[in-house]
This record gives structure tokens, C-alpha cells and sequence, in this order.
């Protein structure tokens, strides 16, 4: 009896590690991509932002620069000459941020794009995608 306890107790260890190692590797999968997209966000000089919406379509150029653990977006549109710099959150396959006028900017990253990697929208219907400059 005290041997299949024994027993038991090892196959419930390895169970658990088993279970374990899948939630660690998607962890660290989540955070290698979130550090993917920094490095290819700052990585790229400037990038073209094209808005479409309800007032119309637009153009903004888009540098973003690390600034220790930090990221910032450096924002100018090309269609009025207005310029901001707003903080930048990068979570898994996403890139937030708030426009210069236009709030609330999610956009997707699409690794298989190679024209517009990164798509989504903002406040007030905008449709955003990126491409490299």
C-alpha cells in the first residue's frame, strides 16, 4: 500500500509539471512577441499611419522610439501639420496608443502582412494601417 501511494504521488508530480510546462512556454511566447513588435515598431525609421473615416482619409508619419522601459509614439500628420508624442502599450499582437486628435488607437499586428503589418482602428469609426516608410 505504501508503495502505490509512493507511486501515485510521482505520476501526480510528473502530471503537474506536464501541465505546467505548456503555460510557462505560452508565457514566455507572449512576452518574446510583445518584445518582437517593440523591435520591429522602433526598429523601423518612420512609419505611414493611413486614416480612413467619417471625415475622410488622411495621412500621418509615425516614429517610435524606446525610451527605457517606455515606448513613445512620435506623431505628424501630413494632412494639417499638427504634432504630438504619446506613450505607446504593447500587449500581445497589439499596439495601443492615443492619436494627436483622434483617442483610443488599437492596432493588430499581422505578421503574414507584409504591405500593412499593423491594422485596427481608433475613436470615431477611424480605420488605421501601417506600413514602413
Amino acid at each position: 500500500m505504501r508503495r502505490s501511494v509512493v507511486i501515485q504521488l510521482g505520476a501526480l508530480c510528473i502530471a503537474s509539471q506536464l501541465s505546467i510546462a505548456p503555460a510557462v512556454a505560452q508565457a514566455q511566447a507572449t512576452v518574446g512577441q510583445s518584445q518582437d513588435i517593440k523591435a520591429m515598431l522602433v526598429g523601423t525609421t518612420t512609419w505611414r499611419a493611413e486614416l480612413n473615416g467619417p471625415a475622410g482619409s488622411s495621412v500621418t508619419y509615425i516614429v517610435f522610439e524606446a525610451r527605457g522601459d517606455k515606448v513613445v509614439a512620435k506623431l505628424l500628420s501630413i494632412t494639417n501639420g499638427q504634432s504630438c508624442e504619446r506613450d505607446v502599450t504593447i500587449a500581445t499582437g497589439v499596439v495601443k496608443f492615443d492619436g494627436c486628435m483622434v483617442k483610443d488607437v488599437t492596432l493588430r499586428f499581422d505578421p503574414n502582412d507584409r504591405d500593412y503589418p499593423f491594422r485596427g482602428e481608433s475613436a470615431a469609426d477611424f480605420k488605421w494601417k501601417l506600413t514602413r516608410k
